[in-house]
């Protein structure tokens, strides 16, 4: 078989080579992308500002987190800490925002800076920001982003505290200067920082015992902007920040990879990614002028019957007549998402609005129907005591289920 394709093997290699061979030598251009990461040491990276977090909040822990608000909070009780999340886009779900205004009603701090906050979040808040000029669907390389930063007008803005205030406006060029907010509850906020002529851009919202700071331009906290002369107005937005333990974001991000797929590092890498494009595109042609005999006939293997539900009935039957119903739900819940994996295809780890969505659309059922019965489940989990009503109920929504689904 080598021998017959001895001349495609060759082709192969000459291409590989080749292209390591211009990948090395190639001038490598700046990355532009606005990932706000920790780990990114690009301009729009974070890292410069967590290196520095030790003297912002000195002798205070500083942790990261890397799963959604709910999964954080939820169950969790945290007294004198920060939460700093910094990124283009604040769109939390139903659940991350509820856990989120309980976490600073019970007496602790947030700090978000986002162009835009929109979702429960901004809903809840009657929050509403505008961009004078968004270039996000602009895909800038170095060349590209110098002509548009030299291009554009700049614009100043400041601290409205007399004791923070600069003698002189605070300047970045309009385009990577972030927005300002439209519109918000002036009854509930404080005003904390000004454009010179496009508006407000900091504010604070009292929360219970806590207090919410909300800014709208995130590139000041970019390594870009942090390491010029502008880097005192990150020191001075952040020392409304008490000097606690803080919880640095890295879930809500532009540049996170959230997802799970086998190929996620080739894919995030331009080089392996190169490589495996010319690995399909040979397999393609060996596959063309290589394959010269008659495929067998396939034979024709009925599939498994499912007995899953047979067996959760039967267990469950047995359970419930011990009248362990604790253990009863637990049994019940985890059979019913592995329907949902199995039958569905989609993870079951996070119930989040996307999450919902997608099970609605794939079973027929109403999305408000899906969200009483997963909002329902993370109730009993919690709960250390089952009642045999709480049993029945869940055992009725799960059969409603199956008999509405359309799978």
């Amino acid at each position: 078989m080598l021998k017959g394709n001895k001349k495609y093997i060759i082709i192969l290699i000459v291409c590989f080579t080749v292209l390591i061979v211009l990948q090395l030598f190639a001038p490598k251009p700046i990355n532009w992308k606005s990932s706000y990461s920790k780990k990114d040491k690009i301009p729009f990276g974070t890292s410069a500002l967590y290196d520095q977090l030790p003297a912002v909040f000195p002798l205070q822990k500083i942790a990261s987190a890397t799963f959604p608000l709910y999964t954080v909070l939820k169950n969790k009780d945290f007294q004198k800490h920060n939460y700093i999340i910094i990124n283009n886009v604040f769109k939390p779900d139903t659940l991350d925002t509820r856990e989120l205004f309980k976490f600073v009603s019970a007496g602790n701090s947030v700090f978000i800076s986002a162009n835009y906050f929109e979702g429960k979040f901004s809903d809840s808040l009657k929050l509403k920001t505008d961009n004078p000029s968004n270039l996000e669907s602009i895909n800038v390389d170095s060349l590209a982003f110098s002509k548009i930063y030299k291009s554009q007008d700049t614009v100043k803005t400041n601290f409205t505290s007399p004791g923070l205030k600069n003698s002189r406006y605070y300047t970045y060029s309009k385009g990577f200067a972030g927005s300002c907010f439209s519109s918000f509850d002036t009854a509930k906020s404080v005003v904390l920082g000004v454009y010179e002529k496009m508006g407000i851009n900091f504010i604070k919202i009292k929360m219970g015992k806590g207090e919410l700071f909300l800014n709208s331009i995130p590139e000041a906290f970019s390594n870009y902007h942090f390491v010029n002369i502008n880097y005192s107005y990150v020191y001075k937005a952040l020392s409304y920040l008490p000097n606690q333990s803080v919880i640095w974001d890295e879930y809500y991000k532009t540049g996170n990879d959230k997802s799970d797929s086998p190929l996620r590092v080739i894919f995030s890498n331009p080089l392996l990614l190169k490589a495996y494009y010319v690995l399909i595109l040979s397999l393609i042609l060996f596959m063309v002028f290589g394959a010269k005999r008659k495929q067998r006939i396939i034979p024709v293997i009925e599939p498994y019957r499912n007995t899953t539900l047979d067996f959760v009935d039967i267990v469950g039957t047995l359970y419930y007549q011990t009248g362990n119903h604790k253990n009863i739900v637990e049994k019940k819940i985890n059979y019913f998402l592995e329907f949902i994996r199995t039958n569905f295809q989609t993870k079951t780890t996070i119930y989040d609005d996307t999450f919902i969505s997608r099970i609605a659309i794939l079973s027929g059922i109403d999305e408000q129907s899906i969200h009483n019965l997963f909002y329902f489940f993370s109730d009993l989990s919690s709960k250390q005591n089952i009642t045999q009503a709480e049993l029945l109920q869940l055992n009725s929504m799960i059969e409603n289920f199956h008999k509405q689904s359309k799978r």
